[in-house]
Order: structure tokens, then sequence, then C-alpha cells
């Protein structure tokens, strides 16, 4: 039998499926809601002043301030500008950072623990960073191996493009939708499978390549791909950011700032790298570099370079949908709830073939639902507590699994009104928090989408409970 017919495509598909279909999960679900990493962190800390641009001056000032205030060793100062997304000013170094208003005043500390988590568990899965990553990036190579076994397998897929036998929660409806949402959403599927495993596998690949092109000299392939930073050996001197921003806006680029860098702080090495993105352009950023004394020295050419180069300069933003606003933003929140519904309903139809045993039917669905109720919750209490919240977030899942698990009551319905409950019970929270804060725009957004996923969950658990009425 031919390694391409359908029966040991429809077989790798399945088992592929199964035996991965919780890191997966939590995996899409995680980088679905990371799409908007950015809102979230501005909604965590609500009240921090928020402004549209910044003067070269005072973001000088802050730096100056920062530095003064926080003296302690580190590699790199930052400042993030309100153009990178989140329209706040931010001076940090490599342990902390902080707000600072128009004029440059600091303000209160960077802390946002939830997002934070989030994000580590889209990247990680909470596990040590390099395994972490080389198992994400491997879960992406898997996204895409079931693209193609998905596509193999299904021997009408033209014909049945637009086949969907509404069969409420039937296994016939549930077939379906995993079919359609898995031929409608392949590009997407395959472009996120591509991308991920890229930054888990980059790290590989260089190592390959240096062995067999530059005698493992690691560096100089890096080199070849990203700009190298200059070669400098000055007198070292506190870095002047505000000459560079100024004379950066005398070139009149068209580019908007997002952060700024000082490298190799306190060495003679130490210069300033402005990064700002260009318009029409899917490249993260052109780099300004600039002495400590805010001399010019040149760009990182991404803008101009190979095509090559600025692929693999994009493929973060490509990833995550950091192009072209909210438009790009709600479109990839849409296709990630369709990959982690594939995820889910790709479980139940397996489940279903095999008779879905009690328990371990009651397993998934506590591991599914309880995933969800768990990062509510979790939010909720790192509003107000200092607490881990990678801790709270496993303790609430371990613990929604073994009651799902043990108590047959907890069905479908009694989840989904568990998670309506959390997200309410995190509304609630961040409303009492952060009063009128809490309907800025920089809590609005989020508040919006929690609002629609409570009634969502109420609708879905409306319609489960009349399919339990007539099973009955």
């Amino acid at each position: 039998m031919s390694l391409f017919s359908r029966q040991p495509a429809l077989n790798a598909h399945r088992w592929l499926g199964v035996f991965l279909g919780a890191l997966l999960f939590l995996v899409c679900i995680s980088g679905t809601l990371v799409v908007f990493n950015q809102e979230l962190e501005r909604w965590e800390q609500a009240d921090v002043p928020e402004l549209n641009t910044v003067t070269p001056t005072a973001a000088g000032r802050a730096l100056e301030t920062f530095i003064q205030r926080y003296p302690q060793a580190t590699e790199h100062y930052h400042v993030v500008f309100p153009g990178s997304g989140i329209p706040r000013l931010v001076a940090e170094n490599d342990h902390q950072a902080v707000f600072a208003n128009a004029q440059g005043d600091l303000l209160q500390t960077e802390h946002f623990p939830w997002s934070k988590m989030l994000v580590d568990l889209h990247y990680y899965l909470h596990l040590p960073s390099t395994w972490g990553l080389l198992l994400v990036s491997a879960l992406g190579a898997i996204i895409c191996a079931l693209v193609v076994s998905g596509f193999i397998a299904h021997k009408r897929i033209v014909k049945d493009a637009f086949k969907w036998r509404r069969g409420g929660t039937g296994q016939p409806g549930r077939i379906d939708l995993h079919n359609r949402f898995g031929v409608w959403a392949s590009p997407f599927h395959a472009m996120i499978g591509i991308t991920g495993t890229y930054f888990g596998l980059a790290g590989i690949v260089l190592t390959v390549v240096a062995q067999l092109d530059t005698q493992g000299d690691r560096q100089a392939v890096v080199d070849k791909v990203f700009t190298p930073e200059p070669t400098l050996s000055h007198r070292v001197q506190p870095p002047d950011i505000t000459t560079a921003l100024q004379y950066f806006e005398t070139m009149q680029t068209g580019h908007k700032p997002i952060f700024l860098t000082v490298h190799d702080v306190g060495t003679p090495q130490q210069f300033i790298e402005i990064y700002a993105q260009v318009p029409e352009q899917l490249i993260y950023s052109e780099n300004y570099r600039f002495t400590s004394a805010g001399e010019f020295l040149g760009t990182a050419g991404y803008e101009d370079g190979v095509w090559g180069k600025k692929l693999i300069y994009s493929l973060y933003r490509l990833h995550f949908g950091d192009f072209a606003g909210w438009p790009v933003k709600l479109l990839y929140f849409v296709l990630g709830i369709m990959l982690t519904a594939l995820c889910v309903s790709g479980m139940d139809i397996w489940l279903e073939k095999q008779g879905r045993p009690a328990r371990v039917n009651r397993l998934w669905q506590g591991f599914v639902w309880g995933s969800i109720s768990a990062l509510a919750i979790t939010a909720a209490v790192s509003l107000y507590f200092n607490v881990s919240s990678y801790a709270a977030f496993w303790g609430l899942l371990i613990l929604g699994c073994s009651v799902s698990t043990l108590w047959a009551k907890i069905d479908k319905f009694t989840w989904l009104l568990i998670c309506a409950g959390s997200c309410l019970l995190l509304l609630i929270c961040h409303l009492v928090k952060y009063g009128e804060w809490a309907l800025s725009p920089a809590s609005l957004p989020v508040n919006s989408l929690l609002m629609l996923f409570i009634m969502w969950c109420g609708w879905k658990a409306h319609q489960e409970n009349k399919i339990n009425a007539v099973s009955h």
C-alpha cells in the first residue's frame, strides 16, 4: 500500500492528534489569547496613564532617572515607546521595568504576572526554556503534519468543502465541523505550524549550518542572517539617548520608533540602537545605531536587505499577527479559535469511536473546560494577590481534571456554567479593582471579549441543557 494512500494518512492523522491532543490544545488556546498580549498587558495594569507620543527629552529623562534609581549591573537598558502597540512609555533594564509619564517622571513598576504566565505557556508550556521551546516547536511541526495528512486522508475534500450536517452535538455534525475548519483555515494553520517550528528549531539548524559551512562558528552564521553589532572602543559614558532620538527625528525616515536598546552597558562596546517600524513592510523593524554620545553609526539594513533576510526578520510578526492593527488581530483570533476547536473536536471524534469511555471522556472535558476556567480564576487572583500565576493555573487545572474524572455528575453543561462563572468573577474583580479605568481604552477591548464569551457560554449551556432533556 502506498505511503501516500488514504488509510496510512488517516491513521497517522488520528494517532498524532490523539497522543498530542492535550499539548496541542494548550499551545493553541494560549496562542489564540497571546495574539492580544499587548492588550492583556494594558488591561492587567489598567490605571497606568497612556500617551500617543513622547519627546526625546522626556525619553532621555526617564532613562536617566531610571539608571540613577536602579544602578544594579545589567547588560542592557531599554526604553519602550508608545508606538510599540502599547501607548505607554517604559524604562527598563534586564531586571526591572518602570512606567513613565509624558514628562519623563517615573511612575509605577511594570507588573503583569498573568500575561507573562500566559506567554510562557505558549512559548514553553512552562517547562525549562530550552526544552519547552523545542517541544512547542515540535508541536508546530506536528500541526503541519496534521494539515498534510488531513488533506491526504480526505478523499472528497473539494466536493465536501461546504458540506455540514447540522447534527447538533452528534457525530456527523462534529466530523463535518472538524473537516470544514481544517480545510477552510488550512493555509493559516500551516503558516502557524511552519513559523512556530522555526522559533525552536532555529538553534539546531544554526548548529548544523555552522558545522557544514563555518567550521562550527555559530556567530559567523548569525552574522550572515542578522546584521552584526558594530565594533567599537569608546570611552565609557552614560548613554545619551536624547541626542540619538533628536538625530533620528531629523532623518525624517517616516519610520515609527518601537523601542530603544542600549547594548553592552558599561563597556567600551556600548552603543544605542533604535528599532523603528517600517510602513508597508512585514519586517519587525529597521534598526538605527548610534554611539553612546548619540553619533549616528548606520542602519542594520533590514529594510533594503535580501529577501531571505527580510523573511526571517518577518516571522515574529507573521506568527503573532502583529501587523495591520485590530482587523488582523481579530482575524488571527478567529482562526486561532478554529485551530483550537480542531484539537477539541478531533479528540471528541476519537472518543466517540471508542464508545466514549466515561472517565476518559470526563477527564478530557475537565482538561478543556478546566483550562479555560483555570486561566480566568488565575487572572482574577493575580489582580489582588501576589501569588505564583504558574502554580495557581496548574493547581486549578489539576483540581478541575480530578473532580471531573471522579465525579460523574459534572458534564459539559456544568463545565459551561463553571467557565461562564469564572469569567464573570474575573470581570467583576477587574471592575472592582479599577473602577472607571475598567471602561477605559486600556480595558474595554478585553472586558468586552470577556462579556461576549460569558454570553456564549450561557447560550451553549442552554443548548446543552435542551439536548440533555431530549436524551432523557
